[in-house]
């Protein structure tokens, strides 16, 4: 009797620290108020996420820099998306006409160097009761388009910290030249936002070398582990020590 209760007392634990759904964008649901992309040069800089909690921004506010939208140079576009990392399971869109994706573009050309390079973009998420952060995406890149992405993190919007990146390539977890070869980009779990009412990932793009070259990026997923109460932990901890005995 005392086994199952042991077993029963780790599943409840178990359950209550699995993964949850932070945010998500397709950038195209708009059924949970999430923000539709729209076509070139009314492509928006902010965006409501299609699932879950959270926003990201284009417009120099919360950790990020402030994008040129319009004319030939633009900065930001709306471009034909990908199913590849759409989550059925919480409703997300395999629609991939255009326009079904966010594209960064390399923008300006001034002094030698592509306005948009060295620019950031920035998702703010609420990870209250939440830990060990995850982010997946699909991505891929233009010959011309960033050959880099840097990601950060920070629970002040000021101070960040290294969490990963993406780099080119030909081959799958690269910045390649399609969705299908890039695959699923991810980026294993990180502690620096546990818990954070308001946290903070930022993105930096560099190394374009053409002003409609681009980075698309499409169905960018953020999941967390629900961090246990207090009480579980100790519940944990005594059904560990009986089943010590009971062996």
């Amino acid at each position: 009797m005392k086994t199952i209760l042991s077993i029963a007392a780790i599943a409840a634990v178990s359950s209550s620290a699995s993964g949850a759904l932070v945010a998500a964008w397709d950038f195209q649901t708009t059924t949970t108020g999430g923000t539709a992309i729209a076509a070139f040069p009314n492509t928006q800089t902010t965006f409501i996420a299609n699932f879950g909690t959270g926003a990201l921004y284009l417009d120099g506010s919360n950790g990020s820099s402030s994008f040129t939208v319009g004319g030939s140079a633009t900065e930001v576009n709306a471009f034909g998306g990908t199913a590849i990392n759409a989550d059925a399971g919480i409703g997300m869109s395999t629609v991939t006409t255009s326009p079904s994706a966010l594209a960064i573009a390399g923008g300006t050309l001034s002094g030698g160097v592509y306005s948009a390079n060295g620019k950031s973009m920035a998702f703010v998420l609420n990870l209250a009761g939440l830990q060990n952060l995850t982010v997946s995406l699909a991505a891929q890149r233009t010959g011309s388009g960033f050959t880099s992405q840097v990601w950060e993190t920070s629970t002040d919007g000021t101070n960040w910290s290294s969490w990963g990146s993406f780099a080119s390539g030909s081959g799958a977890g690269t910045l390649a030249s399609s969705f299908a070869t890039s695959g699923v980009l991810s980026l294993a779990g990180t502690s620096a936002l546990d818990n954070a009412a308001t946290a903070y990932i930022r993105v930096t793009f560099t190394g374009a070398t053409g002003s409609s070259g681009n980075n698309r990026l499409d169905n960018i997923i953020f999941n967390a582990d629900v961090i246990p109460a207090p009480g579980s932990l100790a519940l944990l901890g005594v059904a560990g020590l009986v089943m010590r005995r009971r062996r």
